[in-house]
């Protein structure tokens, strides 16, 4: 009997040794189940914020790629306006040199038909209608002389006075021209002055003549006189 008490007394050592053995092995699953949902519930997590890291960068991307376009957008219209600056720059530059060239042009045709002008008038004098005519107009042939030539308007006015006289000359002028042939840096002008006239005498009537002459037209005085007469052909 108290051999089946000690055995029945190691007995329920051992159930109770495979029963702690049950427990531990319970609270091992246990132990791994929470393992493994912890794990799961990690990598859900990390799932879910995985998205959300990764639009942060594209969201970024996005504002950088919105402001290159107003960058880009300003510097396009920076470089409009630079360019019509230049270009209305250009423009006044130009209109202003081409008024200033108007101008000078005007001034200088101006001059020119004052020159051929006093040519004209002051080469008429020279071809008086008769005596008479030639007397008066001996005073405008020196009036319209400058300059050296001047001295030998007053010996030729004479010279013509008594030409006239002598010969009872009569001139009738039948085309006078004239034109600028040069312009001088010193400003005058040389004129060509083309006449044709009808001479009469004391030996010959109504002879044809027609000759050219050069005249050299200075400025002086606000007028252009002649400082220079040649006769080029007759």
């Amino acid at each position: 009997m108290e051999g089946d008490a000690g055995a029945s007394r190691l007995n329920p050592a051992e159930t109770d040794d495979s029963s702690s053995d049950q427990t531990s092995t319970e609270v091992t699953s246990e132990d791994s189940s929470s393992e493994t949902t912890a794990e799961d519930s990690g990598s859900e997590v990390a799932a879910e914020d995985s998205p959300e890291s990764e639009d942060e960068p594209a969201a970024e991307g996005a504002s950088v790629d919105d402001q290159n376009p107003s960058r880009l957008g300003r510097r396009w219209w920076i470089g409009i306006a630079a360019a019509l600056l230049l270009v209305a720059a250009g423009m006044g530059t130009g209109g202003y040199f081409a008024l200033r060239s108007n101008q000078e042009s005007q001034a200088i045709a101006r001059h020119e038909a004052q020159a051929v002008a006093a040519a004209k008038d002051c080469i008429a004098a020279t071809q008086a209608p008769d005596v008479e005519a030639m007397s008066a107009g001996a005073q405008k042939i020196i009036d319209c002389s400058t300059g050296d030539f001047r001295s030998q308007a007053v010996l030729y006015s004479s010279l013509f006075v008594q030409a006239y006289q002598v010969a009872n000359v009569q001139v009738q002028v039948s085309d006078l021209r004239g034109a600028v042939e040069r312009r001088n840096p010193d400003g005058s002008f040389d004129v060509l002055v083309a006449l044709r006239v009808k001479m009469s005498n004391t030996e010959t009537q109504n002879r044809e003549i027609g000759y050219r002459l050069r005249a050299k037209m200075a400025p002086d005085e606000g007028q252009y006189r002649i400082a220079k007469l040649d006769q080029v052909a007759k």
